[in-house]
């Protein structure tokens, strides 16, 4: 177990979000022992993936860090049973190059693949650009070892995923996980001009009822003008087929060219990003929004996620944002959580069940303490 010095806790008072907090010591716990240990010992313990989170949910306030990043092994691999468990704190790429030469991967794909952890994709239940035939994390696993506010080491299966995925490391540290897993497939894409977006909810349900379509990606103008595609909307689809009409290098092109969206658009000064979620049919309401309030966007529409990006000086175009999302009846985060950024969008009714999961597993609030709800404040 290894602590930080002062001088080097400055990157670790931010995610991905930009929101800024105070790390108050940094620890590098290594085995489920060490976790237990810190959690019976220290109260403001703040779990730490990669820090790729975009709600705040990692940034400390006063806080004890716990980086899981030390804790990245692969501690068994079920080649038959499509079935590996892990540590933590491995990187989804790195647990699929390893997985590689069995022909084998875990197959949720977010946009920080290249960095983000396996605890923290359990943390957030996060989705990604294949969610139209993978789903979300939880989907995909088969059993997850935490250790609770109460330094109880706690074996969860499928009933009680509920109680850790998507609750952002409040009610536990999950240390090992099993994940199912799925042969690799071999994968093709088209990119489609979209002239009137409100034949869209009906492209994507056409779209869906093939089983070979694992994604669908939706550009706007803005974003599509940024990448150099021709005309103003534009879907990416995804096959595990030879349907698509780009193979190969063309392919991999195509998908990086995708993770490019934002950091394009971030270069152009729009660096903040939200996931607002809606039903297919009330895609075309939205989109109509961004347009007409001149906010870029691109996203994940074939789970109705879609990516508006905003300057540093918007906070009240977001707010404004957030409650036409929730005026169509739609959820203000579809992967990226509530964290510190969204606390005040959450639904009285999601409050008062988050509260009592965080008071059967972590009765202290010693875990995550001031994100996503406050603790003492009343059911009513």
């Amino acid at each position: 177990m290894k602590v930080k010095p002062e001088l080097e806790r400055i990157a670790y008072q931010s995610d991905a979000s930009q929101i800024k907090g105070t790390a108050k010591e940094i620890i590098f716990p290594k085995t489920t022992a060490e976790v237990i240990k810190i959690i019976k010992m220290r109260q403001n313990i703040v779990p730490r993936g990669a820090g790729t989170g975009l709600a705040g949910g990692c940034v400390p306030l006063n806080s004890v860090i716990l980086d899981m990043s030390k804790m990245d092994k692969i501690l068994s691999i079920d080649r038959a049973g499509k079935a590996v468990e892990v540590e933590s704190g491995i990187i989804l790429e790195n647990l699929n190059f390893l997985l590689k030469p069995l022909g084998l991967e875990f197959p949720i794909n977010p946009s920080s693949y290249k960095s983000c952890t396996i605890g923290g994709m359990i943390a957030c239940n996060a989705v990604g650009t294949r969610a139209v035939k993978y789903g979300r994390t939880s989907d995909w696993i088969k059993e997850i070892e935490m250790v609770n506010g109460k330094g109880e080491v706690a074996k969860m299966g499928k009933i009680d995923f509920s109680d850790v995925t998507g609750l952002e490391g409040l009610t536990g540290i999950v240390v090992k996980a099993k994940l199912k897993l799925v042969e690799i497939k071999k994968r093709t894409a088209s990119l489609m001009k979209i002239n009137n977006i409100d034949k869209i909810p009906d492209i994507i349900k056409r779209l869906k009822s093939n089983q070979d379509v694992c994604g669908i990606e939706l550009f706007g103008k803005t974003a599509s003008k940024l990448l150099e595609l021709p005309g103003e909307y534009h879907l990416l689809v995804e096959y595990e087929s030879e349907e698509g009409q780009l193979k190969n290098r063309e392919y991999q092109k195509i998908l990086d060219l995708r993770d490019n969206t934002f950091p394009k658009l971030a270069a152009e000064g729009f660096t903040h990003i939200e996931d607002p979620k809606t039903a297919i049919f009330k895609l075309p309401e939205f989109i109509h929004y961004f347009e007409e309030n001149k906010i870029p966007f691109f996203g994940h529409v074939g789970e109705g996620i879609l990516h508006p990006c905003f300057r540093p000086n918007q906070e009240k175009e977001i707010e404004h944002m957030l409650n036409f999302v929730k005026k169509l009846h739609g959820n203000v985060t579809g992967e990226h959580g509530i964290g510190l950024a969204k606390k005040k969008f959450l639904e009285s009714g999601d409050k008062r069940i988050i509260q009592n999961i965080k008071k059967r597993h972590d009765p202290e609030n010693k875990l995550n303490p001031g994100k996503v709800i406050d603790f003492a404040e009343k059911n009513d």
